[in-house]
């Protein structure tokens, strides 16, 4: 199960940021499925902080009175936005300095499901491997952080990835459309084209965070060696000598390239996060600066 950390200070980090409206409107407008906005409507629905570039007109001022805290409130005939996070669980998850890969992917996951819950947002969150595992689905309210936190905790690190297979699955069982975030190495021998082509088929959005280790670019790794795949097992000999590894490292950069460029010509959303990465700094600055939160 991955070791990672959620509570007050990766809380306060998340504290303002919320989904662009890039994101909101391209959600499902039917059924229960309502748009956020602050403005006419007859029914109230609940509050949400209050961030740079709302309408100041839009503040409830009885609320700020009491809490001395601006928030804006949110009304029962706007749509809300279904955010559903898949979290790779698989073998080669739990690997990683000076935290693992799943640990690093579980607290982003926490962040964008907290970001989600605070402002009125619905949140599905689902561990994956060789298949979808453990599902949390529907979720709304701050209250339910702590449901994620324990199932990401408790969930089993290993087997395989088979992301078709997972995404297969999950477009099976989701009842709205909206934003689908896959947190994942995206190694696997199963690729990432075709899963993220179904999301696209389904009408949902996606955006892919690819956690990667140091590891992974070969780092330490010198001269003859036996390599065991962490998920298969299978082994192979290597010389890592310099030229090797400077060939497989340019591989492995254009895999990351490449999987960039797939999501952002079909207008959907990328993230490289290493596990050495500063989590504050990719939460309040990688995904504003890919378009997600603001």
């Amino acid at each position: 199960m991955p070791e990672f950390a959620f509570g007050d200070r990766e809380i306060s980090t998340c504290q303002r940021l919320v989904y662009t409206s890039r994101i909101a409107t391209a959600s499902d407008a039917s059924g229960g499925h309502r748009i956020r906005r602050s403005g006419e409507g007859a029914d109230f629905l609940d509050y949400r902080r209050y961030v740079v570039g709302d309408d100041v007109r839009r503040i409830d001022w009885t609320v700020f009175a009491r809490l001395r805290q601006p928030y804006i409130r949110i009304l029962q005939h706007e749509t809300v936005l279904h955010v559903n996070v898949l979290v790779d669980v698989s073998r080669s998850m739990a690997a990683g300095s000076p935290q693992s890969k799943a640990a690093l992917a579980c607290r982003l996951a926490c962040a964008l499901a907290y970001v989600a819950l605070t402002n009125g947002d619905r949140v599905t969150l689902a561990t994956f491997s060789d298949q979808l595992g453990h599902t949390l689905a529907n979720l709304r309210g701050r209250a339910a952080l702590k449901r994620i936190v324990t199932l990401l905790k408790s969930a089993p690190l290993g087997g395989t990835t088979d992301l078709p297979t997972s995404v297969d699955t999950f477009c099976e069982r989701a009842k709205h459309r909206g934003l689908v975030i896959i947190l994942s190495d995206f190694l696997a021998p199963g690729g990432y084209q075709e899963p993220i082509r179904r999301l696209l088929a389904k009408r949902f959005r996606v955006f892919a965070i690819q956690v990667l280790d140091q590891l992974d670019w070969g780092e330490g790794v010198r001269g003859p060696l036996r390599l065991r795949d962490s998920e298969t097992g299978r082994t192979t000999d290597v010389l890592a000598s310099d030229r090797y590894l400077n060939e497989y490292r340019r591989r492995l950069r254009e895999h990351a390239e490449r999987l960039d460029a797939f999501c952002t010509l079909r207008g959907q959303f990328y993230l490289y996060a290493s596990t050495r990465d500063d989590y504050a700094q990719l939460v309040t600055r990688g995904l504003r600066e890919r378009g997600l939160l603001r």
